[in-house]
């Protein structure tokens, strides 16, 4: 047997027991916040301790076959399971209060690949199975019922591949206006890493099903070393998402409605009063502060300030405070004109210089030193 094969798939068997027992025990504070992340990673750990006994039976024993063949059972099962464990992961941390339609799409997903891997054994049972090493043989046993199904299930996985991204579309848009809504500054909240590992998974789920009709020893090694980085790189970022729930929580956390007099009052008032509130108290100068602190601070309900901002001002929260910011940063800039870009960042409330020159450019049209520039020569 290839020596580098075996290696490649010790390494495999090996990182995936390991990462599967991390994530099966790794504590996770009991919040109904996290119950979707709680159970996804549960669901990961299983399929990593999965794949680890699935490899080592099919190294140990000899199992592997690297004869091709179109539309071959095993390989459609595992793109397909492998699809829905980490968008549903994946989607769990956009959307950590997920809907009763999206949870039950994925459920009908599992009902499905389960029904398919219960046909596909009895019909192994009564029929055996058919190869269908090339396009001839294909059409030679489409009649078969093992053929049907397993046509049938590799179109349910090319359309289960377009209802994810259709989901994981909407769920990070909705993640990250979530975030808009809520906080001053979202760099640093955002979960970059994520739509890369979406794009892999899918991009890996395809290579495998390729893999059945042009296998070798050499892809199997390249398609197996992309896992082994793919599940280190998931499950390392997947749990470190436990560190920065605490932060991310308050925007996704239902509103409560304040039934207080001055909210009755804010609703009959023009927002231009609360807005000068706010521009005179400089409130929105304190770095992080968030749309809670604000609406504290007006003593009203968070969701009554969202759609004050929303409607009257028509941006999202993150906006609309670094727009106010970069106002007071301009008129910084000119009443101290030796004053730094890093201390106007601060002054204005922002914890990143970077972050204040992207947010400078975006609203001008020009960096900070460009336009302090334009103003003072």
């Amino acid at each position: 047997m290839d020596l580098v094969y075996v290696i490649i798939n010790l390494i495999f068997i090996i990182s995936s027991g390991i990462l599967g027992l991390i994530l099966l025990v790794f504590p996770i504070p009991k919040a109904d916040f996290l119950k979707n992340y709680s159970f996804s990673a549960k669901i990961l750990a299983s399929a990593y301790l999965l794949l680890s006994l699935a490899n080592s039976a099919v190294l140990f024993w000899g199992l592997q076959d690297f004869k091709a063949e179109l539309f071959k059972f095993s390989g459609i099962f595992v793109s397909a399971s492998q699809s829905l464990i980490f968008t549903y992961g994946l989607v769990s941390l956009l959307i950590p209060n997920l809907g009763r339609r999206t949870k039950r799409l994925f459920l009908v997903h599992v009902s499905v690949i389960l029904m398919a891997l219960i046909g596909y054994s009895v019909i192994f049972i009564f029929y055996n199975d058919a190869n269908i090493n090339n396009l001839q043989f294909f059409r030679t046993n489409f009649n078969h019922p093992a053929v049907l199904l397993r046509l049938a299930f590799f179109a349910f996985y090319l359309y289960q591949i377009l209802i994810y991204i259709k989901i994981f579309r909407k769920a990070l848009r909705k993640h990250q206006d979530s975030l808009a809504d809520f906080f001053s500054e979202t760099p640093k909240l955002k979960l970059s890493w994520v739509k890369p590992a979406f794009v892999s998974a899918l991009i890996i789920g395809l290579l495998a099903i390729v893999y059945q009709t042009v296998p070798s020893i050499l892809f199997d090694n390249v398609l197996t070393s992309a896992l082994i980085i793919y599940y280190i790189v998931f499950a390392l970022n997947f749990i470190n998402y436990n560190k920065i729930y605490e932060t991310l929580e308050p925007a996704f956390l239902d509103t409560e409605h304040i039934d207080t007099e001055p909210e009755r009052l804010l609703k009959k008032a023009s927002w231009t009063a609360y807005r000068q509130k706010i521009l005179e108290s400089k409130i929105f100068l304190k770095e992080g502060i968030t749309l809670v602190e604000i609406a504290q601070y007006l003593n009203v309900s968070r969701t009554t300030l969202s759609g004050f901002i929303n409607s009257e001002e028509n941006r999202n929260f993150n906006t609309w405070i670094n727009e106010m910011r970069i106002e007071e940063a301009k008129k910084m800039m000119i009443s101290m004109p030796n004053g730094t870009i890093s201390e106007i960042a601060r002054k204005t409330g922002f914890s990143e210089q970077s972050n204040f020159s992207r947010q400078f450019k975006q609203i001008t049209g020009e960096t900070p030193s460009v336009w302090k520039k334009s103003q003072t020569s």
